[in-house]
């Protein structure tokens, strides 16, 4: 009888043990992302820069990805374009349409498009990679010839994820609003002009400088949480799997509260 009510303690317990637990590893996992990011800011600062490897990784985060971004955003912009112009027309608002996409593209979609597609690309490569070289010990190679880990590895990657993320969110943005032009004229027989009439007269400066603002920090959460689950992952070949998982799933979590975040903060009243 004790024998149970002892397993029926530990059932019950188990749940509240497992948060407490993963908890723990979330503010765990938080603190290690603020050091990173605190050294990776302090060698850029210094001027200590590996600008040949900066590009290198620039044409692998940028370049690469702008097939998938394309593609993504060229559909979403299609299926977004074709709801909206469908509900403004039973409204009579048609003349509306391309505003209303427009804003969305800029302030939402184009950040949210490029940020998601990079980190389950980017986001995920470099996790495995640093991984690897965790597991196979050249990441304690560099630190017993004195090279800093963050300074070699993080650096450069950081450096070219804020550079070509605003380049990738600007190019999401334009094919998504293509899109939109070719299916408010199909289905809601909206002329460019009039599309793009209502893109000049709704569109502010305030809504490219939030887009800036969401791909800077794309930027940074996507660099940072990979490179840090990398550098602290150990293990054998199995943990690479997981760390990448972890990575794409941290980075797109943390896109998607960032992104409300900075919504909410700098929506004002039109």
């Amino acid at each position: 009888m004790t024998s149970i009510k002892t397993k029926s303690l530990n059932i019950i317990g188990y749940p509240i043990h497992s948060l407490e637990n993963n908890l723990m590893g979330m503010f765990k996992h938080i603190g290690q992302v603020l050091i990173i990011y605190y050294y990776t800011l302090k060698f850029i600062f210094q001027g200590k820069i590996d600008y040949k490897e900066t590009f290198k990784q620039s044409y692998m985060i940028g370049v690469k990805s702008f097939f998938v971004v394309s593609i993504t955003a060229l559909f979403t912009g299609f299926a977004m374009s074709l709801q909206i112009s469908r509900e403004l027309v039973l409204f009579g608002a048609d003349t509306a349409i391309g505003g209303v996409v427009s804003l969305a593209l800029i302030r939402e979609i184009g950040p949210i498009t490029a940020g998601v597609m990079v980190a389950g690309r980017v986001g995920s490569s470099i996790a495995a990679e640093l991984t690897t070289m965790m597991i196979t010990e050249q990441i304690d190679a560099l630190k017993v010839m004195k090279i800093n880990p963050v300074e070699y590895l993080v650096v450069p990657r950081y450096m070219a994820g804020i550079l070509m993320m605003p380049i990738l969110s600007i190019y999401a943005m334009a094919v998504g609003l293509i899109a939109g032009i070719i299916v408010a004229q199909v289905a809601a027989n909206v002329q460019p002009a009039t599309f793009l009439d209502s893109v000049q007269q709704t569109i502010l400066d305030r809504d490219f400088e939030v887009h800036f603002l969401k791909s800077f920090i794309n930027a940074t959460i996507i660099i940072i949480f990979s490179c840090n689950i990398g550098l602290h992952t150990r293990g054998g070949a199995e943990d690479v799997g997981i760390a990448t998982t972890r990575a794409v799933v941290w980075s797109m979590t943390g896109i998607f509260i960032a992104n409300y975040i900075v919504t909410a903060l700098t929506f004002i009243p039109r």
